[in-house]
């Protein structure tokens, strides 16, 4: 009897889906680190050494980013703008699952993941550390979950918006607005 595996084509989209988010992720490790802090970088540092639940002028989850990088990493350019990469990364992937969720094929997928690699706002995004690098996977989250509540009809999944939604408010004031 023959024991080889039979892909499925989930698991082929998740594989290659993965594999461009990798390519975003590797892309930003490599250039991350080319120029010095952005200054306001050097603010959310700053905060992140004296953590609250707000700012006068932002909310609180990119001081604990900050927080969180430094104490996990240090000091480096590179540690600062990890979670950051990530983040671009993790949006490459949502939006060509999202594709597949909204009837696209493997085409429409990586088409849709390879435009937000390629998209200018993303790299600058994605490569520093601010809200903005957060934001668009916030966004996406919230909408990949009104896809599938819309899809299947659970409606126990407006929680999970729900906490997208809040965690996105701790990001950016901007999440409130639809």
């Amino acid at each position: 009897m023959n024991r080889t595996a039979v892909r499925t084509p989930g698991r082929s989209a998740v594989a290659v889906l993965a594999c461009l988010a990798a390519a975003k992720l590797l892309l930003h490790f490599l250039v991350n680190g080319r120029y010095g802090y952005w200054i306001d970088e050097l603010y959310f540092i700053a905060c992140g050494e004296h953590l609250a639940w707000g700012y006068v002028d932002q909310p609180p989850l990119i001081a604990f980013v900050a927080a969180g990088s430094r104490w996990l990493m240090g000091d480096s350019l590179f540690a600062i703008r990890f979670f950051p990469a990530v983040a671009g990364a993790c949006l490459v992937f949502l939006t060509g699952w999202m594709a597949r969720e909204l009837g696209g094929g493997r085409f429409a997928q990586v088409l849709a993941a390879v435009t937000v690699i390629v998209a200018p706002i993303y790299l600058a995004f994605n490569n520093l550390l601010t809200m903005n690098a957060f934001e668009p996977l916030l966004w996406t989250l919230c909408a990949y979950v009104v896809v599938e509540i819309v899809k299947h009809g659970n409606q126990k999944l407006w929680l999970l918006f729900g906490l997208v939604a809040g965690i996105g408010l701790l990001n950016k004031y901007s999440m409130a607005c639809c």
